[in-house]
């Protein structure tokens, strides 16, 4: 199912990760139970089978250890919480989940306004200069199948 994302991220040189940080099944649990949904399943993969990553300077979120689940600023439960806790954030983005913001001007996010029948979300890209958001990809996998397209270097 995620042939072609595993080529591309064994001869890629513009992602990286550190090998052997995968997230349990656990911890996983754990965030949707917080969350109050079921992260999608390529999302889950990519965090059982690699863990984390970082491109460009900014790191795709991923889910800590619980011990440092309060502080990681690369926890997916850490940085919603902050979001969360701004009340007028909250009222513009009900249906955000962050995932990746390589720099100031822009950032990656997860619709949960748009599940669709295998449980996906698709991954919208939110060009905070000039405030607009498009869809980048329809699911996790293809998000970095086109991050690693758009940052070829393999």
């Amino acid at each position: 199912m995620y042939e072609n994302l595993i080529k591309k991220l064994a001869h890629t040189t513009s992602i990286k990760w550190h090998p052997g940080c995968n997230v349990k099944d656990s911890w996983i649990a754990e965030a949707e139970l917080e969350l109050g949904f079921q992260l999608p399943p390529s999302y889950c993969w990519w965090l059982m089978n690699y863990g984390n990553a970082r491109l460009n300077g900014g790191n795709i979120l991923t889910i800590s250890q619980p011990e440092y689940r309060d502080i990681g600023d690369s926890d997916i439960l850490y940085i919603h919480r902050l979001n969360l806790a701004d009340e007028d954030w909250y009222r513009k983005y009900p249906n955000r989940l962050d995932l990746f913001v390589p720099d100031a001007d822009e950032l990656y996010f997860f619709d949960l306004s748009a599940k669709d029948k295998d449980g996906e979300f698709p991954v919208m890209y939110y060009d905070l200069m000039n405030d607009m958001i498009d869809e980048y990809a329809a699911t996790f996998s293809a998000f970095l199948e086109r991050l690693l397209d758009e940052h070829r270097s393999f």
